[in-house]
């Protein structure tokens, strides 16, 4: 590809884009009121603007999932696809994590297996949000609406199933995904910015996805749709 270190790609188009936005703006607050609610910090007052947070941020974060799973299909079912695609260069990027704990901790670089679009970690992640986030939204609106439904016994156990893999996704979320996210800025301002990023870059993390799925377009040719059906995996 001519002129690499000047060529950009879209890697993360609109849709996307929003469904993370849904995230940052549903997830994040409805896990940290989650944790309010859990420890009550407050008096009868502040919980209950603590519970309204709640409420409002659940109700984005499952639009926001609604949405993508029912007008982003095509993207759901490409994740599927790449989160059960594994191969050896997986296992072997598993066994140096990356090459992250060297860099973070040891202030060393060390040699990673070129990655596609995903790595084993974003993968296993993944898999981890797409189930955990559906089980959260299922029992809690179980848990708001149907409660004078349900037998005691029977809310009790979904309350602590909710509060138990709520705690457990927001630590893997924040202290895994955010942390990562934020390490690697390039990517943090790729998929909340315009979704675009320089081909060189993306070539540090992705380069199997930049070799093997991206198709060169000219500059003048070049639209954001254009880009985006450009890609070939």
């Amino acid at each position: 590809m001519e002129n690499l270190e000047d060529a950009v790609v879209l890697k993360h188009g609109f849709g996307t884009r929003l469904f993370h936005w849904g995230l940052v703006l549903g997830f994040l607050p409805a896990a940290f009121t989650g944790m309010g609610l859990w420890l009550r910090p407050f008096g009868a007052q502040g919980m209950h603007y603590v519970m309204l947070i709640h409420m409002i941020s659940s109700w984005i974060l499952s639009a926001a999932c609604f949405y993508f799973f029912i007008f982003q299909y095509k993207r759901v079912v490409a994740f599927w696809r790449e989160v059960l695609t594994w191969s050896k260069k997986d296992l072997e990027w598993m066994k140096v994590g990356g090459g992250y704990p060297q860099k973070m901790f040891l202030g060393q670089t060390i040699e990673v297996p070129p990655m596609k679009k995903m790595n084993p970690g974003q993968k296993m992640m993944g898999i981890v949000i797409f189930f955990g986030s559906i089980v959260m939204i299922v029992s809690g609106m179980l848990l708001y609406f149907a409660m004078p439904l349900v037998p005691r016994e029977i809310a009790f156990q979904l309350d602590q199933l909710h509060l138990v893999l709520g705690l457990a996704l927001t630590m893997a979320v924040v202290f895994g995904h955010v942390v990562l996210g934020v390490y690697n800025w390039q990517e943090f301002v790729c998929m909340f910015g315009d979704g675009t990023m320089k081909v060189s870059e993306a070539m540090h993390h992705n380069e199997l996805w930049v070799q093997e799925c991206i198709e060169a377009v000219p500059a003048a040719e070049w639209t954001p749709e254009l880009a985006y059906h450009g890609e070939k995996g």
